[in-house]
């Protein structure tokens, strides 16, 4: 399953806007796909980090770890986010801001099947040069 989380301003799911600051958005709306991309859940979840003075970053990362979430799709996040998301393995997929959510759904969807499209013919080619060529 792929859980993606998006930044947004109000509880509006995929009619939702894409909002500019990571740590500072009120919400974020998260997506359960399937593994055939299927839409399996919408559900919009404060933001802690909406509210802090400091360290804004972390606590919206802390969420998303919380839900499980394996895409995070922003404008940006802050260098503290960056790492912390890196470290926990959740991947980031830069989108503008002020889009609608299904639009940005669909962007990184189709970012997601390029990575794996490219993942598969690697593993491909490299199960091809095994058979053919041994290394030694």
């Amino acid at each position: 399953m792929i859980r993606v989380a998006f930044p947004t301003e109000r509880k509006k799911g995929l009619e939702d806007s894409i909002y500019s600051r990571f740590g500072r958005s009120p919400y974020f709306t998260i997506v359960i796909r399937d593994d055939e991309y299927k839409v399996i859940e919408v559900k919009d979840v404060e933001n802690p980090g909406y509210f802090t003075p400091s360290g804004a970053g972390a606590r919206s990362i802390q969420v998303l770890v919380d839900e499980k979430v394996t895409v995070i799709a922003a404008p940006s996040l802050g260098p503290n986010s960056a790492v912390m998301a890196q470290e926990m393995g959740i991947k980031h997929i830069p989108i503008p801001a002020g889009i609608k959510v299904a639009k940005a759904l669909q962007l990184v969807i189709n970012e997601l099947k390029k990575v794996f499209s490219c993942k598969s013919l690697f593993r491909e080619i490299r199960s091809f040069l095994f058979i053919t060529k041994p290394l030694r």
